[in-house]
């Protein structure tokens, strides 16, 4: 039986992986920051599910990491799968940030997945494991007024793509996940930081966030495309260095990768113009 530990897994596509692993016969580590004291969100898998272990994980505080790690070593030894899930979107102007928001973006999605895999990497290495980092569509384009959220997933593509080199001769796999926009909680718990009403973003803000509305709202990928598609990614015998899901996240892929330099950034011009004005809906 695999053991398979899931950062972030109280909502979104992390929740939805604790129920797929589950499914598959995995015994499941749930993490997540306050978890224990939050008896409701496992309740239909807790009483049938002899494989389900809830842990308490906040991957900002690198104390409790390691004490989480020491837990989970004295009762399983190992692990087979880290997914490294944990993260939110801080959407905003950079002028308009405060360093204690900048901070916190960067510590959760980027140092949040090094304190993680650092602590457990002992655990891997003992059964030759893999690892998934949760990156983004916006981990390889950079996109307006998301800059700290495009960098720390950028952070994170360069760290996993290093880590793929750094830890193939001690039998770890790793595999980034890059997904498109999907129907989760992730568009409703968006950190929208828009504090000086005196802001020369303010138009360009506004009118993205009606535009980010109407899209979320609209949004036909179902969310279990990318669990579902990470158990089938987690039986492989050799792990591809990254997995885009999603037809947008296909798309923008393409486009970034094959097309001229110039072209691209043409393009995406012409698409910020009219994001910026309100004409995309």
């Amino acid at each position: 039986m695999r053991k398979v530990l899931i950062t972030g897994a109280t909502s979104g596509f992390g929740k939805l992986l604790v129920h797929a692993f589950l499914r598959n016969g995995d015994h499941v580590i749930a993490t997540g920051r306050n978890l224990t004291s939050r008896k409701e969100i496992f309740e239909s898998e807790r009483k049938p599910n002899a494989r389900l272990t809830e842990l308490s994980m906040d991957v900002t505080n690198k104390a409790e990491v390691a004490s989480t790690m020491k837990e989970v070593e004295a009762q399983f030894g190992s692990i087979d799968i880290l997914i490294n899930n944990a993260g939110y979107g801080l959407f905003g102007a950079l002028e308009d940030l405060q360093e204690e928001e900048i901070r916190y973006q960067m510590e959760v999605n980027f140092f949040g997945t090094v304190n993680v895999t650092q602590a457990f990497l002992p655990l891997l290495r003992k059964s030759r494991g893999k690892i998934f980092n949760f990156s983004s569509v916006f981990g390889f384009m950079g996109f307006p007024l998301t800059s700290l959220y495009c960098a720390s997933k950028f952070a994170v593509e360069g760290l996993t793509e290093s880590l793929r080199g750094e830890l193939a001769p001690h039998g770890v796999q790793v595999c980034l996940i890059e997904p498109g926009g999907y129907r989760t909680n992730f568009g409703p718990n968006l950190a929208w930081s828009m504090k000086n009403p005196a802001s020369v973003y303010r138009q360009q803000f506004e009118n993205y966030k009606k535009i980010h509305a109407k899209i979320s709202a609209r949004k036909p990928q179902e969310p279990t495309e990318v669990s579902e598609g990470i158990l089938k990614l987690s039986k492989r015998s050799k792990l591809p260095m990254r997995k885009v899901f999603g037809k947008d996240g296909g798309m923008s892929y393409v486009l970034r990768r094959f097309l001229p330099t110039g072209l691209y950034y043409g393009i995406m011009d012409v698409a910020f113009k009219k994001l910026f004005t309100g004409k995309i809906a």
